[in-house]
């Protein structure tokens, strides 16, 4: 394989991720491609909007802005990280974040992270109020607003205490540390339902 075979190969991968997400994004507005162009007055007609979801059409930044806009996100969570970015985060453990010592930190050192997590919680509607898990995959785009690498972005909410300890991100035990179906069958024998 020669290096423009496989440049052609990664703006094809860049292009369907890119399509993937700007369709996940519609999908999370809970809007048709019909919907968008009629909300947009033509602008954007639903074929040039599938097109660009297909990754069979270059999408340039100003429109990508305006579909942001439009889904009402910031434009970086459409972006793909960049391949290199990816081998950047093999080996680095999930990402979860301590919502509470997040909160006790100065906002001028955690703003952007603090934005973030706003914007994913509801996306993901994730109303956790004590630890939010990240995907590995949001690193390489915090990462560029914080003009850093993953590694060193993992590094310095490592350092802020910003990060929740391996063994407190588990899953919160039942009561009396019960298992589900031992808690239902003690709230049966109480006469529960």
């Amino acid at each position: 394989m020669t290096e423009a075979d496989a440049g052609a190969g990664a703006g094809r991968d860049y292009a369907a991720e890119l399509g993937r997400r700007l369709r996940a994004a519609r999908h999370r507005r809970g809007m048709s491609l019909l919907d968008v162009q009629t909300r947009t007055n033509g602008r954007w007609t639903a074929g040039t909007l599938g097109a660009y979801e297909r990754g069979s059409r270059a999408l340039r930044v100003h429109r990508l802005v305006e579909l942001a806009d439009l889904y009402d996100m910031a434009a970086i969570m459409l972006v793909p990280p960049p391949p290199s970015a990816r081998s950047d985060l093999v080996g680095l453990p999930p990402l979860a974040i301590d919502l509470h010592r997040l909160r006790k930190l100065p906002p001028t050192r955690t703003g952007p992270l603090r934005r973030w997590i706003a914007i994913v919680q509801v996306l993901r509607a994730d109303s956790s109020r004590d630890v939010l898990r990240l995907r590995r995959t949001d690193l390489p785009a915090l990462a560029r607003l914080y003009s850093t690498t993953p590694l060193l972005l993992h590094e310095r909410f490592g350092a802020w205490g910003a990060l929740a300890d391996p063994d407190t991100t588990q899953r919160p035990p039942s009561p009396r540390g019960q298992t589900p179906r031992a808690t239902r069958a003690a709230h049966r024998a109480r006469g529960g339902p």
